[in-house]
């Protein structure tokens, strides 16, 4: 019997092994003193968005000891009895998308075993953009209320910039007539939940109600729908990401935290802008209704637009940075 069961195991290890023993996987990397992401990233000739996205990073800045993932080339090897369907289904992706990055592939119906096919990364978190051209995106999250979202569209509006609001439901049920402005002044608006709950505390149906529910209330009041999602805290599972995805959101994180949330100083947020500066950046910051908290970030949003400016960044929504 015990034989038997040894057989048993070493042929489901077989087949397990060509099934999936031919991807490339991630090289593990620790970083040393003096890195960048602009050093690791030309080392293993990548960009920088790339090496960010993979590692799920929200913040530019490295630490000496941090552990990252170099992302490699995925690809698979074709095995007896493989057809384009058949490996999409292993790879959880559409035949689609996998055949978009196999141009080689002129007929589908004619794979054989022994071929090596790209494998397509999986949709996921994005972090940052394109990191080619010096392009930085400003988000504001919580919103729309009456106290910070009147200040911030006016400097926004004053300085020709144009930003992203994530917003909750329950802010549009209350101040539609604010998201109205906002919309009317060219920014481009964001899903962030009903009530900005933590979704790992959350079932997949409540996940969705909620996601849901607040593209619903945007459509009510603006007229137009939304793909973009940011989860609140930033924090979302893969499996949450998946779902979101197939109802097609982008889920749409940050790399540069200014933590004004916290009544974080002007000065402050303006160092914390300097520090995490990348081209391609998303700058996070708020817009909820907390009288004397967000002081901070209406010192700071003019200075950090003509300091930015002046090194040659240009502002951009959300969507035009990914077009990018």
């Amino acid at each position: 019997m015990m034989t038997k069961n040894v057989f048993s195991f070493l042929t489901v290890l077989l087949i397990f092994i060509l099934s999936f023993g031919n991807f490339a996987h991630a090289a593990p990397y620790t970083v040393q003193p003096g890195d960048t992401l602009w050093k690791i990233a030309s080392k293993n000739n990548m960009a920088i968005e790339k090496l960010v996205n993979h590692n799920k990073m929200n913040s530019t800045i490295l630490r000496v000891g941090q552990k990252i993932d170099i992302p490699q080339a995925s690809t698979y090897k074709v095995i007896s009895g493989d057809t384009i369907y058949k490996i999409s289904s292993k790879l959880g992706i559409t035949t689609t998308k996998l055949l978009q990055v196999n141009p080689q592939i002129k007929n589908p119906n004619q794979i054989s075993p022994g071929q090596v096919i790209n494998v397509p990364e999986k949709d996921g978190m994005i972090y940052m953009g394109s990191s080619s051209k010096k392009l930085i995106a400003l988000t504001f999250d919580d919103g729309p209320e009456d106290i910070y979202t009147p200040k911030i569209l006016e400097i926004l509006k004053q300085k020709n910039v144009k930003a992203t609001f994530f917003v909750t439901g329950e802010q549009v049920e209350y101040f539609p007539d604010m998201l109205k402005k906002i919309q009317a002044e060219g920014h481009v608006i964001g899903n962030h939940t009903w009530d900005h709950p933590q979704l790992s505390k959350l079932t997949d149906a409540q996940m969705i109600e909620s996601v849901q529910s607040t593209s619903a209330e945007i459509e009510k009041v603006t007229g137009t729908k939304t793909n973009l999602f940011r989860p609140p805290y930033g924090e979302i599972s893969d499996n949450q990401i998946n779902i979101l995805n197939k109802l097609g959101y982008r889920s749409i994180g940050w790399t540069i935290d200014t933590l004004d949330w916290n009544g974080t100083s002007g000065n402050e947020i303006l160092s914390r802008v300097n520090k995490g500066l990348v081209p391609g950046g998303i700058v996070l910051q708020h817009n909820f209704r907390v009288p004397g908290k967000l002081d901070g970030t209406i010192e700071a949003l003019p200075k950090m637009i003509d300091n930015l400016r002046s090194q040659g960044y240009e502002f951009v929504t959300i969507p035009a940075l990914l077009e990018k």
